[in-house]
């Protein structure tokens, strides 16, 4: 009979119990994280990020890029692109939001692909035909994502130690 260990009494209840975790135990040491992650068991998140000099006139602007791609369970799967425009000047980071696409937009909010407009402000700044006010102005009448907040001085002088080196 199914379950008739449980309704015993004593040692053998115990024993039973034991058995059943160490067998759990051992099926769980034959999967990896890959596999895990492959079957949508658990989750694992991979992310990237690059910084650079815009290379404005003033050669005031530092940029950063942040990516990151989860995978996993249906509602734990996503990736996102983030772009920070940095005003080594005034100590001020613009982030915008880039490309984000989730499996459940529920959770995470909804997908969007701004990489036009983003670029085209990336752009407009690095030639100097606008500053980070404007720039923030721009993203936000064409539906992107965007946070201004201060910050950003790590980046500067990172860049600004490792363009010493170089010369």
């Amino acid at each position: 009979m199914v379950g008739q260990w449980m309704q015993t009494k004593g040692p053998a209840r115990g024993f039973a119990a034991v058995l059943a975790l160490a067998a759990l135990a051992a099926l769980s040491g034959c999967v990896s994280d890959d596999q895990a992650v492959d079957m949508g068991l658990a989750t694992k998140c991979e992310a990237d990020g690059t910084v650079a000099v815009l290379g404005d006139p003033a050669r005031r602007f530092v940029t950063k890029s942040d990516t990151e791609i989860c995978r996993g369970p249906r509602r734990d799967s996503y990736s996102e692109t983030r772009l920070a425009i940095i005003d080594c000047g005034t100590q001020t980071a613009l982030s915008a939001g880039v490309t984000r696409a989730s499996a459940d937009q529920a959770r995470r909010g909804p997908d969007y692909d701004n990489t036009a407009a983003v670029e085209q402000a990336r752009l407009r700044l690095k030639v100097g035909l606008a500053d980070l006010a404007a720039t923030e102005a721009s993203l936000r009448a064409a539906g992107v994502p965007v946070t201004l907040a201060p910050g950003g001085a790590e980046q500067c002088t990172k860049l600004a130690a490792g363009a010493a080196q170089t010369n």
